[in-house]
């Protein structure tokens, strides 16, 4: 891994801070997937941390710049402060291989519309479950409410192939603003009680789609017949060079 700030090799006092906001993307062939939104989303977060805009030019050239030629990779650009733009440059990553079967456990992420750095307790939940013997934390409400996975937004299947979207607190995920626009969306409360009654259901972010399995000790059914569709869709939008 790499790491830049403002174009040069970052210095050690310069990443210790865990005040700020971020985006992690994936880079293929040069581009980016909905590179647009997450240059929005950086903009709109830093102006409500920092009070200013943040510039999707300068950004990309920071982003072109920790690159250096490397045609896929991923990437992260992250803001400690309203100056400084730090970009992260590492190999691929992937979505997981298997359907995952997770657990629900009572937090959601405070301040849960920024990306914002500092996600000790759902990293540390997540850790927990795994330990149990499962692949991820749903992140619930105290009334059972649910709201978005460790890292990940969940999106359930309707029979028809729409996507219910749970309306509680989560971001706004890049890869779940493309799929939205691809795929008829709704945004309504979904309770825990509530999984079994739906077609299927996935994780989305930055790393692809991936069927659940199960939530608890409810097993859904099979997504693949469906997902098929919203992934074919989503593998359609193009990767805009950055």
């Amino acid at each position: 891994m790499r790491i830049e700030t403002d174009g040069r090799p970052a210095a050690a006092a310069e990443l210790f801070s865990t005040y700020g906001h971020f985006t992690a993307m994936q880079v293929r062939g040069g581009g980016v997937q909905g590179l647009r939104n997450h240059l929005d989303r950086l903009d709109a977060a830093h102006r409500e941390l920092f009070g200013r805009a943040l510039p999707g030019g300068r950004v990309r050239d920071l982003v072109r710049h920790a690159l250096a030629g490397t045609a896929d990779a991923s990437v992260r650009v992250l803001l400690r402060t309203a100056d400084q733009v730090q970009v992260s440059v590492d190999d691929p990553h992937h979505p997981p291989a298997t359907p995952q079967r997770m657990r629900s456990v009572p937090y959601q992420r405070p301040f849960a519309h920024l990306k914002h750095l500092g996600g000790f307790a759902q990293l540390e939940w997540a850790r927990r479950v795994r330990l149990d013997g499962y692949d991820d934390a749903l992140l619930t409400a105290p009334d059972g409410a649910v709201a978005e996975s460790s890292t990940a937004n969940i999106g359930f299947l309707q029979p028809d192939g729409g996507v219910v979207w749970p309306d509680a607190p989560q971001l706004h995920g890049t890869a779940m603003r493309l799929v939205e626009a691809t795929t008829p969306s709704v945004r309504r409360p979904v309770q825990a009680a509530d999984v079994a009654g739906f077609a299927g259901a996935f994780l989305v972010s930055s790393l692809g789609v991936v069927a659940v399995a199960s939530i608890d000790d409810t097993t859904l059914p099979d997504a693949a017949p469906l997902l098929t569709g919203v992934v074919e869709r989503l593998a359609a939008v193009p990767w805009e060079p950055v």
